[in-house]
Protein backbone atom coordinates (compact mmCIF):
# COMPACT_ATOMS: atom_id res chain seq x y z
CA UNK A 1 0.00 0.00 0.00
CA UNK A 2 1.43 3.41 -1.21
CA UNK A 3 1.29 6.71 1.12
CA UNK A 4 -0.96 9.85 -0.40
CA UNK A 5 1.50 11.71 -2.12
CA UNK A 6 0.54 15.05 -0.14
CA UNK A 7 1.47 12.76 2.99
CA UNK A 8 4.28 14.23 3.75
CA UNK A 9 5.56 17.57 1.62
CA UNK A 10 8.51 19.36 2.06
CA UNK A 11 8.67 22.46 3.84
CA UNK A 12 8.75 25.71 1.58
CA UNK A 13 8.76 29.90 2.92
CA UNK A 14 4.98 30.36 2.39
CA UNK A 15 5.58 33.81 1.61
CA UNK A 16 9.08 35.93 -0.11
CA UNK A 17 8.15 39.38 0.13
CA UNK A 18 7.90 39.59 -3.72
CA UNK A 19 4.77 37.85 -4.43
CA UNK A 20 0.97 38.78 -4.00
CA UNK A 21 -0.41 35.43 -3.73
CA UNK A 22 -3.58 35.20 -1.56
CA UNK A 23 -3.55 32.92 1.44
CA UNK A 24 -6.06 32.36 3.98
CA UNK A 25 -6.68 30.53 7.24
CA UNK A 26 -7.95 26.77 6.79
CA UNK A 27 -10.41 25.16 7.94
CA UNK A 28 -8.16 23.35 10.19
CA UNK A 29 -6.21 26.79 11.56
CA UNK A 30 -10.07 27.77 12.32
CA UNK A 31 -10.14 24.61 14.50
CA UNK A 32 -7.12 25.06 16.36
CA UNK A 33 -8.71 28.55 17.47
CA UNK A 34 -11.29 27.62 19.33
CA UNK A 35 -9.45 24.62 21.14
CA UNK A 36 -7.25 27.55 22.82
CA UNK A 37 -10.73 30.23 23.19
CA UNK A 38 -11.55 27.00 25.36
CA UNK A 39 -8.73 27.55 27.64
CA UNK A 40 -9.14 31.30 28.19
CA UNK A 41 -12.66 30.97 28.75
CA UNK A 42 -11.51 28.43 31.50
CA UNK A 43 -9.83 31.28 32.79
CA UNK A 44 -12.39 33.74 32.33
CA UNK A 45 -14.84 31.40 34.30
CA UNK A 46 -12.49 31.61 37.41
CA UNK A 47 -11.97 35.63 37.06
CA UNK A 48 -15.82 35.70 37.08
CA UNK A 49 -16.24 33.34 39.95
CA UNK A 50 -13.64 35.63 42.07
CA UNK A 51 -13.76 38.83 40.62
CA UNK A 52 -10.97 40.97 42.37
CA UNK A 53 -7.58 41.92 41.17
CA UNK A 54 -5.79 38.95 43.25
CA UNK A 55 -7.38 36.58 40.78
CA UNK A 56 -6.90 38.78 37.64
CA UNK A 57 -3.14 38.97 38.72
CA UNK A 58 -2.87 35.37 39.00
CA UNK A 59 -4.14 34.87 35.67
CA UNK A 60 -2.07 37.08 34.21
CA UNK A 61 0.67 34.37 33.49
CA UNK A 62 -1.85 31.77 32.62
CA UNK A 63 -3.28 34.35 30.14
CA UNK A 64 -0.01 35.01 28.55
CA UNK A 65 0.90 31.02 28.50
CA UNK A 66 -2.24 30.33 26.43
CA UNK A 67 -2.17 33.62 24.30
CA UNK A 68 1.99 32.96 23.30
CA UNK A 69 1.24 29.01 22.38
CA UNK A 70 -1.67 30.44 20.07
CA UNK A 71 0.91 32.76 18.71
CA UNK A 72 3.86 30.82 18.05
CA UNK A 73 2.13 27.72 16.02
CA UNK A 74 -0.23 30.50 14.08
CA UNK A 75 3.76 32.15 13.54
CA UNK A 76 5.11 28.95 12.15
CA UNK A 77 2.37 27.98 10.14
CA UNK A 78 2.33 31.58 8.43
CA UNK A 79 5.40 31.02 7.96
CA UNK A 80 6.16 27.90 6.92
CA UNK A 81 3.32 25.61 7.27
CA UNK A 82 2.38 23.55 4.70
CA UNK A 83 -1.28 21.41 4.30
CA UNK A 84 0.06 17.63 3.85
CA UNK A 85 -1.86 14.85 5.83
CA UNK A 86 1.30 14.91 8.43
CA UNK A 87 0.94 18.59 9.30
CA UNK A 88 -2.45 18.37 10.05
CA UNK A 89 -2.00 14.92 12.82
CA UNK A 90 1.01 16.93 13.99
CA UNK A 91 -1.31 19.92 14.06
CA UNK A 92 -3.89 17.85 15.87
CA UNK A 93 -1.46 16.86 18.37
CA UNK A 94 -1.39 20.23 19.70
CA UNK A 95 -4.59 20.75 19.85
CA UNK A 96 -4.45 17.80 22.50
CA UNK A 97 -1.72 19.34 24.28
CA UNK A 98 -4.59 22.28 24.63
CA UNK A 99 -7.14 20.38 25.67
CA UNK A 100 -4.94 19.17 28.31
CA UNK A 101 -3.86 22.88 29.36
CA UNK A 102 -7.95 23.97 29.43
CA UNK A 103 -8.51 20.80 31.49
CA UNK A 104 -5.46 21.90 34.30
CA UNK A 105 -5.77 25.75 33.96
CA UNK A 106 -8.64 25.88 36.73
CA UNK A 107 -6.64 24.90 39.76
CA UNK A 108 -3.08 25.48 37.56
CA UNK A 109 -1.87 27.64 40.56
CA UNK A 110 -2.64 24.68 43.11
CA UNK A 111 -3.64 21.26 42.43
CA UNK A 112 -3.20 20.79 38.81
CA UNK A 113 -0.05 22.87 38.22
CA UNK A 114 2.05 19.97 37.55
CA UNK A 115 -0.55 18.97 34.71
CA UNK A 116 -0.74 22.40 33.46
CA UNK A 117 3.51 22.89 32.81
CA UNK A 118 3.70 19.28 31.28
CA UNK A 119 0.61 19.81 28.84
CA UNK A 120 2.29 23.44 27.85
CA UNK A 121 5.60 21.51 27.73
CA UNK A 122 4.39 18.66 24.53
CA UNK A 123 2.92 21.62 22.96
CA UNK A 124 6.07 23.70 22.68
CA UNK A 125 8.24 20.66 22.24
CA UNK A 126 6.10 20.01 18.93
CA UNK A 127 6.69 23.39 18.17
CA UNK A 128 10.67 23.17 18.62
CA UNK A 129 10.44 19.74 16.51
CA UNK A 130 8.69 21.68 13.57
CA UNK A 131 11.30 24.16 13.45
CA UNK A 132 14.12 21.34 13.65
CA UNK A 133 12.46 19.71 10.56
CA UNK A 134 11.90 23.20 8.69
CA UNK A 135 15.64 23.54 9.28
CA UNK A 136 16.54 20.64 7.94
CA UNK A 137 15.03 20.96 4.80
CA UNK A 138 15.07 24.48 4.47
CA UNK A 139 18.56 25.45 5.05
CA UNK A 140 17.99 29.21 4.41
CA UNK A 141 15.55 29.82 7.07
CA UNK A 142 18.05 27.71 9.67
CA UNK A 143 19.22 31.23 11.12
CA UNK A 144 15.46 31.89 12.39
CA UNK A 145 14.89 28.24 13.02
CA UNK A 146 18.13 27.16 15.47
CA UNK A 147 17.42 30.28 17.15
CA UNK A 148 13.89 29.65 17.58
CA UNK A 149 14.90 25.72 18.80
CA UNK A 150 16.89 26.46 21.36
CA UNK A 151 15.07 29.23 22.63
CA UNK A 152 11.87 27.73 22.45
CA UNK A 153 13.28 24.67 23.42
CA UNK A 154 15.31 25.76 26.70
CA UNK A 155 12.03 26.77 27.75
CA UNK A 156 9.81 23.90 27.44
CA UNK A 157 12.35 22.16 29.17
CA UNK A 158 12.16 24.27 32.02
CA UNK A 159 8.35 23.57 31.91
CA UNK A 160 8.93 20.11 32.06
CA UNK A 161 11.23 20.20 35.21
CA UNK A 162 8.67 22.45 36.97
CA UNK A 163 6.57 19.77 36.94
CA UNK A 164 8.38 18.05 39.37
CA UNK A 165 9.24 20.74 41.75
CA UNK A 166 6.89 22.01 44.59
CA UNK A 167 6.04 25.42 44.95
CA UNK A 168 6.79 28.05 45.02
CA UNK A 169 9.47 27.61 43.07
CA UNK A 170 7.33 25.75 40.15
CA UNK A 171 6.09 29.13 39.68
CA UNK A 172 9.32 30.64 39.47
CA UNK A 173 10.74 28.22 36.94
CA UNK A 174 7.48 29.34 35.13
CA UNK A 175 8.19 33.08 35.31
CA UNK A 176 12.12 32.26 33.97
CA UNK A 177 10.45 29.86 30.96
CA UNK A 178 8.10 32.74 29.69
CA UNK A 179 10.62 34.67 30.05
CA UNK A 180 13.11 33.05 27.42
CA UNK A 181 9.95 32.39 25.56
CA UNK A 182 9.03 36.07 25.31
CA UNK A 183 12.40 37.05 24.38
CA UNK A 184 13.94 34.67 22.24
CA UNK A 185 12.36 36.48 18.99
CA UNK A 186 14.42 39.46 20.02
CA UNK A 187 17.23 37.35 19.53
CA UNK A 188 16.40 37.01 15.98
CA UNK A 189 16.57 40.46 15.12
CA UNK A 190 16.57 41.93 11.21
CA UNK A 191 16.97 38.07 11.03
CA UNK A 192 12.98 38.11 10.35
CA UNK A 193 13.27 40.66 7.74
CA UNK A 194 14.54 37.06 5.35
CA UNK A 195 11.57 35.35 6.27
CA UNK A 196 8.12 37.98 6.55
CA UNK A 197 4.90 36.89 7.47
CA UNK A 198 2.45 36.82 4.88
CA UNK A 199 0.67 40.63 4.59
CA UNK A 200 -3.22 39.01 4.79
CA UNK A 201 -2.64 35.77 6.58
CA UNK A 202 -1.43 36.66 9.73
CA UNK A 203 -3.14 39.79 10.16
CA UNK A 204 -6.58 37.57 9.20
CA UNK A 205 -5.21 35.05 11.86
CA UNK A 206 -5.04 37.60 14.22
CA UNK A 207 -8.33 39.26 13.65
CA UNK A 208 -9.81 35.77 13.49
CA UNK A 209 -8.63 34.73 16.87
CA UNK A 210 -9.87 38.53 18.69
CA UNK A 211 -12.95 38.38 17.01
CA UNK A 212 -13.77 34.39 18.54
CA UNK A 213 -12.46 36.31 21.85
CA UNK A 214 -15.19 38.83 21.85
CA UNK A 215 -18.13 36.58 20.90
CA UNK A 216 -16.85 34.03 23.81
CA UNK A 217 -16.92 37.72 26.09
CA UNK A 218 -20.90 38.11 24.45
CA UNK A 219 -22.08 34.22 24.38
CA UNK A 220 -20.71 34.77 28.72
CA UNK A 221 -22.89 38.08 28.90
CA UNK A 222 -25.78 36.12 27.50
CA UNK A 223 -25.28 33.24 29.71
CA UNK A 224 -25.35 35.41 32.78
CA UNK A 225 -28.55 37.28 32.18
CA UNK A 226 -30.31 34.08 31.64
CA UNK A 227 -29.38 32.37 34.94
CA UNK A 228 -31.15 35.67 36.72
CA UNK A 229 -33.95 35.75 34.91
CA UNK A 230 -35.32 38.03 32.53
CA UNK A 231 -36.18 41.10 34.28
CA UNK A 232 -35.81 44.32 32.42
CA UNK A 233 -33.18 45.61 33.96
CA UNK A 234 -31.39 42.18 33.71
CA UNK A 235 -31.94 42.50 30.33
CA UNK A 236 -30.77 46.21 29.79
CA UNK A 237 -27.86 45.69 31.45
CA UNK A 238 -27.08 42.86 29.77
CA UNK A 239 -27.59 44.89 26.33
CA UNK A 240 -25.33 47.07 27.80
CA UNK A 241 -22.54 44.83 27.91
CA UNK A 242 -23.31 43.92 24.77
CA UNK A 243 -23.11 47.57 23.05
CA UNK A 244 -19.51 47.60 24.99
CA UNK A 245 -18.50 44.03 23.41
CA UNK A 246 -19.92 45.62 20.07
CA UNK A 247 -17.88 49.09 20.33
CA UNK A 248 -14.59 46.75 21.27
CA UNK A 249 -15.12 45.32 17.47
CA UNK A 250 -15.44 48.31 16.09
CA UNK A 251 -12.53 49.73 17.44
CA UNK A 252 -10.47 46.54 16.31
CA UNK A 253 -11.65 45.93 12.85
CA UNK A 254 -12.93 49.80 11.90
CA UNK A 255 -11.06 52.08 14.11
CA UNK A 256 -7.85 50.33 14.14
CA UNK A 257 -7.75 48.05 11.40
CA UNK A 258 -6.56 45.17 12.86
CA UNK A 259 -6.86 42.70 10.67
CA UNK A 260 -5.73 44.65 7.12
CA UNK A 261 -2.90 44.12 5.16
CA UNK A 262 0.72 44.20 6.80
CA UNK A 263 3.70 44.33 4.67
CA UNK A 264 7.39 44.05 6.55
CA UNK A 265 9.70 44.63 4.06
CA UNK A 266 12.34 46.72 5.48
CA UNK A 267 13.91 46.52 9.05
CA UNK A 268 12.50 49.68 10.35
CA UNK A 269 9.10 47.60 10.24
CA UNK A 270 9.96 45.21 12.80
CA UNK A 271 9.57 47.74 15.87
CA UNK A 272 6.19 48.08 14.10
CA UNK A 273 4.94 45.05 13.36
CA UNK A 274 5.85 44.03 17.38
CA UNK A 275 3.90 46.70 18.48
CA UNK A 276 1.07 45.16 16.51
CA UNK A 277 1.78 41.80 17.68
CA UNK A 278 2.26 42.31 21.08
CA UNK A 279 -0.88 45.03 21.33
CA UNK A 280 -3.06 41.57 20.91
CA UNK A 281 -2.20 40.50 24.42
CA UNK A 282 -3.31 43.37 26.45
CA UNK A 283 -6.54 43.81 24.02
CA UNK A 284 -7.50 40.24 24.69
CA UNK A 285 -6.93 40.56 28.21
CA UNK A 286 -8.93 43.54 28.61
CA UNK A 287 -11.74 41.76 26.78
CA UNK A 288 -12.02 38.79 29.22
CA UNK A 289 -11.58 41.21 32.10
CA UNK A 290 -14.23 43.69 31.50
CA UNK A 291 -16.54 40.96 30.22
CA UNK A 292 -15.70 39.40 33.48
CA UNK A 293 -16.99 42.71 35.35
CA UNK A 294 -20.18 43.47 33.60
CA UNK A 295 -21.09 40.21 34.38
CA UNK A 296 -20.22 40.64 38.45
CA UNK A 297 -22.65 44.02 37.76
CA UNK A 298 -25.29 41.74 36.21
CA UNK A 299 -25.07 39.04 39.33
CA UNK A 300 -25.63 42.17 41.78
CA UNK A 301 -28.81 43.29 42.76
CA UNK A 302 -30.25 46.78 40.95
CA UNK A 303 -29.13 49.36 42.95
CA UNK A 304 -26.06 48.07 44.59
CA UNK A 305 -22.19 49.05 44.64
CA UNK A 306 -19.99 47.13 43.10
CA UNK A 307 -16.96 46.97 45.53
CA UNK A 308 -14.35 50.12 45.22
CA UNK A 309 -11.60 47.23 43.72
CA UNK A 310 -13.88 45.64 41.51
CA UNK A 311 -15.16 48.70 39.93
CA UNK A 312 -11.60 49.90 39.67
CA UNK A 313 -10.82 46.55 38.04
CA UNK A 314 -13.57 46.60 35.60
CA UNK A 315 -12.67 50.29 34.44
CA UNK A 316 -8.98 50.01 33.91
CA UNK A 317 -9.75 46.24 31.92
CA UNK A 318 -11.80 48.27 29.25
CA UNK A 319 -8.63 51.10 29.63
CA UNK A 320 -6.87 48.53 28.96
CA UNK A 321 -8.61 47.04 25.76
CA UNK A 322 -8.98 50.52 24.08
CA UNK A 323 -5.68 51.76 24.92
CA UNK A 324 -4.56 48.58 22.87
CA UNK A 325 -6.61 49.27 20.30
CA UNK A 326 -4.76 52.52 19.80
CA UNK A 327 -1.84 51.04 19.80
CA UNK A 328 -2.46 48.57 16.84
CA UNK A 329 -3.82 51.70 14.98
CA UNK A 330 -0.48 53.79 15.68
CA UNK A 331 1.34 50.35 14.52
CA UNK A 332 -0.77 49.82 11.06
CA UNK A 333 -0.83 53.52 10.21
CA UNK A 334 1.54 55.44 8.10
CA UNK A 335 2.97 58.08 10.35
CA UNK A 336 6.38 59.25 8.78
CA UNK A 337 4.62 62.05 6.89
CA UNK A 338 2.54 63.72 10.06
CA UNK A 339 3.54 61.51 13.02
CA UNK A 340 3.01 64.48 15.78
CA UNK A 341 -0.84 65.59 14.07
CA UNK A 342 -1.78 62.52 14.55
CA UNK A 343 -1.25 61.17 17.67
CA UNK A 344 -1.65 64.76 19.53
CA UNK A 345 -4.48 65.59 17.43
CA UNK A 346 -6.49 63.08 15.71
CA UNK A 347 -6.10 60.50 18.60
CA UNK A 348 -6.93 63.23 21.06
CA UNK A 349 -10.45 62.58 21.29
CA UNK A 350 -9.77 58.66 22.02
CA UNK A 351 -7.32 59.48 24.68
CA UNK A 352 -10.16 61.59 26.40
CA UNK A 353 -12.48 58.77 26.40
CA UNK A 354 -9.98 56.63 27.80
CA UNK A 355 -9.07 59.02 30.64
CA UNK A 356 -12.54 58.94 31.13
CA UNK A 357 -13.50 55.13 31.74
CA UNK A 358 -10.63 54.92 33.91
CA UNK A 359 -11.73 57.99 36.06
CA UNK A 360 -15.06 56.31 36.02
CA UNK A 361 -13.34 54.28 39.00
CA UNK A 362 -13.38 57.17 41.15
CA UNK A 363 -17.56 57.09 41.50
CA UNK A 364 -17.00 53.21 43.03
CA UNK A 365 -18.26 54.35 46.40
CA UNK A 366 -20.77 57.01 45.15
CA UNK A 367 -22.92 55.39 42.30
CA UNK A 368 -23.98 52.01 42.07
CA UNK A 369 -23.03 49.18 39.47
CA UNK A 370 -25.49 49.50 37.34
CA UNK A 371 -25.04 53.66 36.96
CA UNK A 372 -21.17 52.62 36.43
CA UNK A 373 -22.07 50.53 33.95
CA UNK A 374 -24.23 52.95 32.08
CA UNK A 375 -21.47 55.44 31.96
CA UNK A 376 -19.07 52.95 30.47
CA UNK A 377 -21.42 52.35 27.67
CA UNK A 378 -22.05 55.99 26.84
CA UNK A 379 -18.08 56.45 26.93
CA UNK A 380 -18.21 53.28 24.57
CA UNK A 381 -20.69 54.78 21.92
CA UNK A 382 -18.83 58.10 22.20
CA UNK A 383 -15.75 56.21 20.89
CA UNK A 384 -17.49 54.60 17.91
CA UNK A 385 -19.20 58.07 17.25
CA UNK A 386 -15.56 59.41 17.61
CA UNK A 387 -14.47 57.08 14.86
CA UNK A 388 -16.95 58.15 12.03
CA UNK A 389 -14.44 61.12 11.62
CA UNK A 390 -11.88 61.46 8.29
CA UNK A 391 -9.65 58.99 7.81
CA UNK A 392 -6.09 59.80 9.60
CA UNK A 393 -4.71 60.45 5.61
CA UNK A 394 -7.39 62.80 5.05
CA UNK A 395 -6.08 64.33 8.18
CA UNK A 396 -2.56 64.30 6.85
CA UNK A 397 -3.28 66.13 4.08
CA UNK A 398 -5.14 68.85 5.71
Amino acid sequence: MKLRKDFITVPILRYKGDRTDEKHADWLELLFDLIFVAAISRLALNLSDSYNLITFLESLPLFFAIWWGWAGHTFYLDRFGTDDIFSRIVTMLQMVAVASLAVNVKDALTTSGAGFAISYAMLRFILVAEYIWVGRKLPQASPLTNRYSLGFGLAATIWLISAFVPDPYRFVLWGVALLIDFLTPFTAGEIHINFPPHPTHLPERFGLFSIIVIGEAILSLEVAVSNIGTAFITELMGLMGLIIAFSLWWGYFEEAEGAEERVQDRGDQIAKYQLWLYSHFPFMLGVVGAAAGIKHVISLPFGFELASSDTWLMCLSLALALISISLIFISSFKWEDCRRRVLLNYRMPYYLVIALVIATGFLSTVVSGFTVLLILTILCIINVIISLRETPEAVCQL
